[in-house]
């Protein structure tokens, strides 16, 4: 479970699963989509990057990093 403080707002952004993502701040809290619709709550907008950040898919590891043969100048 992934759980962010939003740098500017202060609010808390945290992964409820199945993309869902409930925003808390000031004793209020909004139920969203990871992909940015409101679902439920008194907080009823959010920022959309925070959203898909931590409520969004998972990416796959990437690799451990590039051999030298892989870069080229």
């Amino acid at each position: 479970m992934r759980k962010k403080r939003h740098p500017l707002s202060g609010a808390i952004y945290e992964d409820l699963g199945e993309g869902r993502v409930r925003v808390s701040r000031n004793g209020a809290s909004g139920l969203f989509h990871a992909e940015g619709r409101w679902l439920e709550g008194d907080i009823t907008q959010a920022d959309l990057e925070m959203l898909v950040w931590v409520g969004g898919r998972e990416l796959p590891q990437r690799r451990a990093s590039a051999t030298p043969e892989m870069v080229r100048d």
